[in-house]
């Protein structure tokens, strides 16, 4: 006669208030639970003032060894990823009744399920901040080997930060549980066993071809948190999970700009690509996925490059474990330097246009001999001239000329004008022509107003005029149109122009942080006709 299984200790004796696990921990409230465990608030006992989040199975089963098996991998995933946007685990070990628990940091914040259900649509510029450092997330994940296979709202958790004044939000991957390491046998998952949350599956998860399972997997999933956040509901929903996997396998979701009029035409490209129903339809990785969605590039510590960024979104990720709070945001977006890890691209506008001042130093160093040179082409040229010329007065005065203009830097000749040497060989029949080439040095000037291709001018003019036709829809498709070229900080501007004009006071406010200080006075007057205060 078979023994009734006993009840595990971890139900037995379960934690409580004050509890001490490994003479380190203390136990305090609990933060939430779930079907296999719970995750209490704790403090470090020889570290004052610290505080942690521990998460321990239990269950009224004995705990079978591949749910043991899987809980340890996400510790070691996690703490082997390190990356800013994923949740880190500080220490893991078990009770002494051999039930294991996990020590992590504790995020103060909220999570983005809860974020939806309060606000349902969530702003564009948010939408943006939180895709691009969950796909930081997720690149880091995907070239370690890792696919998640659990993306989800509830997945997600949202850590306010402020730095430098300006405050932002900390994206952080939860939950590596399920995790499917490519490289890895440690665990078999069988065919035809579903392993995710069904809303969020792809089509090759939801039939349960395991075995297909890879880093497109989890872009189908992420596809369905952006559509989300976007639209205000999830793509797919069912009255039973037979309902939501055959929605998923054969039928599309409602299309997105009926529920979100205002998403930019490339971004609803973006989001059905990443959906596709066949693995093999969608983008090759998330990076691709990022660049179409919100015209940036993920950029990681190898490939820093001082390009522009759109947005100073809270971004990507800083190489160290705990690096400051700034974005891409990025973006912000943002994070920094692990090698491999996605990174927050610097704000490089300001460093490029200070670029060119550094070829001149030489050339100020080598223009006497510039001049020199010069004046000894011209001579030459005068030379054969007035040798043809009868009229002409003896040469030898002008050769003269020529050694002392070598030692010298200051030109005794009153035809060839000193404040631009360099293009004395260019020209060196018609000296006294040089002086209108200064004329072309204030060019570069325009850069210190805002740079933009002309197909972006073209369009913020167009978007100017709509806006004071008062037709707001048509202003605001030439300006997302020129932030597929280029997100500059007039179509911010603008934007929150037609915000206002749209009386639309949190869409209004989500671009007042993207506006430049020196457009912040006239944006404000103009909304102010609209009784919205910024």
């Amino acid at each position: 006669m078979q023994k009734p299984t006993e009840p595990t200790s971890a139900q037995s004796e379960p934690l409580t208030t004050g509890r001490v696990l490994r003479s380190t921990y203390e136990i305090g409230t609990v933060l939430g639970r779930g079907g296999m465990g719970a995750v209490f608030l704790a403090r470090h006992l020889r570290l004052p003032g610290k505080q942690v989040a521990i998460k321990v199975l239990h269950g009224a089963e004995a705990l079978s060894e591949e749910v043991a098996v899987r809980f340890r991998r996400e510790a070691e995933i996690a703490s082997r990823l390190g990356h800013p946007n994923i949740v880190e685990v500080l220490d893991f070990d078990t009770l002494e009744d051999g039930t294991p628990f996990m020590v992590m940091e504790y995020l103060r914040g909220e999570g983005l399920s809860r974020r939806l259900r309060k606000q349902k649509q969530l702003p564009l510029e948010d939408v943006i901040s939180i895709s691009r450092q969950m796909g930081a997330a997720l690149q880091a994940a995907h070239r370690a080997g890792v696919v998640h296979r659990d993306l989800k709202p509830g997945n997600v958790f949202l850590v306010p930060t402020e730095a430098g004044g300006v405050v932002g939000e900390r994206v952080k991957l939860l939950d590596f549980g399920i995790s499917k390491l490519v490289d890895a046998r440690t665990v078999m998952t069988l065919d035809s066993v579903l392993m995710g949350t069904p809303q969020y599956m792809a089509p090759e998860q939801a039939m349960g071809h395991n075995s297909n399972v890879d880093a497109r997997t989890d872009l189908f999933a992420f596809g369905c948190i952006v559509y989300e956040m976007l639209a205000g509901r999830p793509p797919y929903s069912g009255d039973n999970v037979a309902e939501l996997i055959y929605q998923i396998v054969h039928l599309e979701p409602p299309p997105l700009l009926s529920l979100a009029p205002g998403t930019p035409p490339h971004m609803v490209t973006a989001i059905s690509r990443a959906m596709a129903k066949k693995p093999e339809d969608r983008y090759p990785d998330v990076g691709a996925f990022i660049l179409e969605l919100t015209g940036s590039p993920l950029q990681t510590l190898s490939e820093v490059k001082p390009e522009q960024r759109s947005r100073p979104v809270s971004p990507t990720a800083p190489s160290a474990p705990r690096p400051p709070d700034r974005e891409e945001h990025i973006p912000t977006v943002g994070m920094r330097p692990h090698a491999g890890h996605d990174t927050p691209p610097p704000p490089s506008g300001p460093q490029t246009a200070s670029l060119p001042a550094q070829p001149l130093a030489p050339s100020r160093a080598k223009w006497p001999v510039a001049v020199a040179v010069g004046l000894t082409v011209i001579i030459a040229f005068a030379v054969a001239f007035f040798w043809k010329s009868p009229a002409a007065n003896p040469p030898p005065v002008a050769v003269v000329t020529q050694p002392v203009e070598a030692k010298k830097p200051v030109e005794p000749e009153p035809q060839t004008p000193p404040a631009d040497p360099p293009v004395a060989p260019e020209e060196p029949q018609q000296p006294v022509a040089e002086p209108p080439t200064v004329t072309t040095k204030p060019k570069p000037r325009t850069s210190a107003a805002e740079s933009m291709p002309d197909s972006v001018r073209e369009d913020l003019a167009s978007a100017q005029k709509a806006l004071d036709a008062s037709n707001t829809s048509e202003a605001l498709r030439h300006i997302r149109r020129s932030q597929r070229t280029k997100i500059t900080g007039l179509s911010f501007s603008l934007l929150t122009r037609v915000y206002c004009q749209q009386h639309d006071l949190a869409n209004a406010r989500a671009q007042w942080t993207r506006v430049p200080a020196t457009e912040r006075p006239r944006v404000r007057q103009y909304c102010s006709q609209y009784d919205i205060d910024l």
